[in-house]
């Protein structure tokens, strides 16, 4: 409407007002894709447009304007409380109700004010007079208290579901008492305003109270509580969806907060955490708790519940530090790794069954290739004497039966040490070096061949791991038994030399040798040799032989070792 405008300093409630919420209707815009932003868009603009007709009432010189912009503030009125229903019930998770029908009646009744509004000059039921008192009031026509009154119910309607978000959800209380604070306050300076107090409040002052602090109230809550902002509603998805635990602890260990996994874990109520010692609800050693500022954290882990309801839990804690620096809490997560747990200890079984396995097929290719062979000699000749013996030529018996003895023992002894070298194994305390010490010890003393050991001075007892230490072992053993066994050795050497990221066991003699082409072309009628390239193999390494009938032999194991400290090497 064009009329004569003048500047007056009560307009600056309103100034103030129509700033605020444009800069709100800007900042939820930004973030429309939150169903809660879009309402309070719409609510903002609307609000702008109220905000702006007072401006312009108070600017007004003539009256006829200033009536002009009193029923253009109010025809914003009742749809920005309908507006505000909408952003209350989506925020408050409840945007289901919002269907297409409550929509039409949630706004039947403002549009049908708007309509007798801009109608009143036919029928006055709205208004029946405008009077000028300092400010623009009006004659109240017989529609207009249930106007207001359908702006109270609203209001109630919004405080009735904010009160049970706040009850429900005890993370949601701060910001939902803050925009009561700001709906009450906004409500009664709308009843002030429409009970025509003008002595006590005007029109720049009621749009403040009624637009404006609602506006402020909305914005710490916004704003400070991020209540649409997309990235702390993710991290509250996140946090109640995740599935791990999750504990938030004070700097006495006290739970401050926790994740519905956490109280699922512990089968205890969230509210019924809240405030008790961490060490009370889990067994969880107290000096974990206590971390040092100048850490990050630690882990742990625990077991809640026994027997076959044990459960097996990865714990992280993490020192929570405030703006300066400082330690203000501890996060603590717990991670559910009894899958795990158990994925290992069955590969452990596997493992062991698998190792049980090969050592009975080595056993089952040695007991062929020695003692099968030794008893099926013994067979045929006892099966000889005994025909010597029924022929009468007792002194060909008596020297066979004497051969037969000497071979008996040698099996008898050859028994013996395999059965000693199966009772070898790893144990808690066992390493490579000294049980080969040891038992080249008991082979020299045993066999009579001149035995000698040589390891670099490099070598430690975490230079290999503990699966290739084991393998490595039982290679050495076979090569000494085929060298007592097969060579006629004197003599006989195991070195043992660090180069590069690999170990390099050489295993040598001066026996008669072979010819180690043959074993290349699996001509061989020995099984040893083939299953201690197995063995290496098994550990990522390699074995090469080097054997010429005549002039001994030379096995060469190429392992590898842990990774070793630079200064080491």
């Amino acid at each position: 409407m064009i009329g004569t405008y003048s500047y007056r300093p009560d307009i600056w409630p309103a100034v103030t007002t129509l700033v605020l919420v444009v800069y709100l209707g800007v900042y939820s815009w930004r973030r429309r894709e939150i169903p809660a932003a879009r309402p309070f868009t719409v609510a903002c603009f609307l609000g702008a447009l109220w905000a702006f007709g007072t401006i312009l009432e108070l600017s007004a010189v003539d009256f006829s304007s200033k009536v002009f912009w009193v029923k253009f503030q109010a025809v914003w009125q009742l749809p920005v409380a309908a507006t505000i229903i909408c952003f209350v019930l989506q925020y408050a998770g409840l945007g289901r109700w919002l269907t297409r029908r409550n929509y039409i009646l949630l706004f039947l009744f403002p549009l049908l004010c708007v309509l007798m509004m801009v109608t009143n000059n036919l029928h006055h039921l709205i208004w029946t007079g405008f009077r000028l008192n300092g400010y623009v009031t009006v004659s109240p026509g017989g529609f207009f208290w249930i106007f207001i009154s359908y702006g109270i119910l609203i209001g109630l309607f919004n405080v009735a579901v904010l009160v049970w978000l706040a009850i429900r959800s005890p993370g949601h209380r701060w910001p939902v008492a803050i925009m009561l604070a700001g709906q009450m306050i906004g409500r009664l300076a709308y009843t002030l305003d429409k009970l025509d107090s003008s002595s006590l409040i005007g029109p720049g002052e009621s749009v403040f109270f009624v637009v404006g602090v609602a506006s402020v109230a909305y914005a710490l809550a916004f704003l400070r509580f991020h209540a649409i902002d997309p990235v702390a509603a993710a991290r509250n998805a996140v946090l109640h969806q995740m599935d791990e635990g999750l504990f938030v602890l004070d700097l006495d260990g006290r739970i401050v907060d926790v994740n519905p996994m956490a109280a699922a874990i512990l089968g205890t109520p969230e509210r019924t955490l809240r405030g008790k010692p961490l060490t009370e609800v889990m067994p969880v050693d107290p000096g974990f708790l206590k971390q040092p500022e100048n850490e990050e954290g630690g882990s742990t882990e625990i077991i809640v519940g026994k027997d076959a309801s044990a459960r097996h839990y990865h714990l992280n804690l993490t020192n929570l530090k405030g703006r300066q620096g400082e330690v203000i809490g501890q996060l603590l997560l717990l991670r559910d790794v009894t899958g795990q747990k158990r994925a290992q200890a069955n590969l452990l079984d596997q493992q062991r069954v698998v190792a049980t396995l090969q050592e009975r097929d080595h056993l089952a290719r040695e007991l062929h290739d020695g003692i099968g062979q030794i008893l099926g000699y013994v067979s045929m000749q006892v099966q000889t004497a005994r025909k010597w013996l029924r022929d009468g030529n007792q002194e060909k018996a008596e020297s066979l039966l004497g051969r037969i003895a000497e071979v008996s023992k040698d099996a008898h002894a050859e028994v013996r040490e395999s059965i000693l070298s199966l009772r070898i194994g790893p144990d808690q305390n066992w390493s490579l070096i000294p049980a080969l010490k040891k038992y080249i010890d008991r082979f020299q003393a045993n066999y009579g061949i001149r035995t000698e050991l040589s390891i670099s001075d490099r070598m430690g007892d975490t230079t290999f791991l503990p699966a290739a230490e084991v393998q490595v072992f039982r290679v050495i053993q076979e090569a000494m038994t085929n060298c007592r066994k097969h060579s006629g050795a004197h003599s006989l050497k195991v070195d043992i030399a660090l180069a590069g990221s690999r170990a390099l066991v050489t295993i040598s003699d001066d026996g008669q040798g072979f010819d180690a082409g043959q074993f290349e072309q699996g001509q061989s009628g020995h099984f040893g040799l083939g299953f201690m390239r197995e063995r290496m193999e098994q550990i990522g390494g390699s074995l090469t032989i080097d054997s010429i009938p005549g002039s001994g032999t030379m096995l060469k194991l190429d392992v590898p070792i842990r990774k070793q400290p630079e200064d080491s090497l």
